[in-house]
């Protein structure tokens, strides 16, 4: 039986419409709901989107239409898409900016973490990403110090570094919304 910590929560789960990492967005998807948030996909466009290993889940909303007002947590899914999609994405990264300064909670996992730097969100901090030569540049461009760490919690911001934390990501993001 869920606990319901996140009743009244509104969680926008933003997906690359092609080759996301299935447990990067069902397993956070399925802890948030089951602990009562109400979850919000979104992609470039509201349509079918198709991940690495044949999953398919229907985004519901643009990005450049997401309102960040409306929600309490945005959750970066990642995927090998990630760096061709969503790495340049300026609404994507404005959207994060202004949950950020609202003091709502930033999540991102694997790869999607570079959006956040490159949404000038982890100047100064510690940040974890997928391990691929590419991420830790732009990490380290945006002003962050790479760690190895599965998973950081660093005020209203939480990253995971990869698929098989993807369980203790949006568990973490749980704990975060539920404050």
């Amino acid at each position: 039986m869920a606990d319901n910590r996140l009743d009244g929560k509104s969680v926008l789960l933003v997906v690359p419409q092609t080759q996301f990492r299935e447990e990067e967005v069902f397993e956070p998807q399925r802890i948030l709901e089951k602990e009562g948030a109400r979850v919000v996909v979104a992609s470039t466009a509201a349509r079918t989107c198709r991940g690495m290993r044949d999953g398919v889940l229907e985004a519901v909303i643009a990005i450049e239409e997401a309102n960040g007002e409306d929600y309490d947590a945005v959750v970066l899914a990642g995927g090998s898409s990630v760096p061709a999609l969503c790495w340049k994405d300026k609404k994507l990264q404005e959207l994060v900016s202004g949950m950020a300064e609202a003091g709502k909670i930033v999540a991102a996992i694997s790869l999607s973490t570079v959006v956040l730097a490159k949404a000038s969100l982890l100047e100064g901090r510690k940040a974890t990403v997928y391990f691929l030569p590419e991420a830790l540049d732009e990490l380290k461009n945006g002003g962050a110090t790479y760690v190895e760490k599965r998973v950081i919690v660093d005020g209203n911001i939480v990253m995971a570094e990869g698929p098989e934390e993807s369980g203790r990501f949006a568990k973490a993001v749980v704990t975060a919304l539920a404050g």
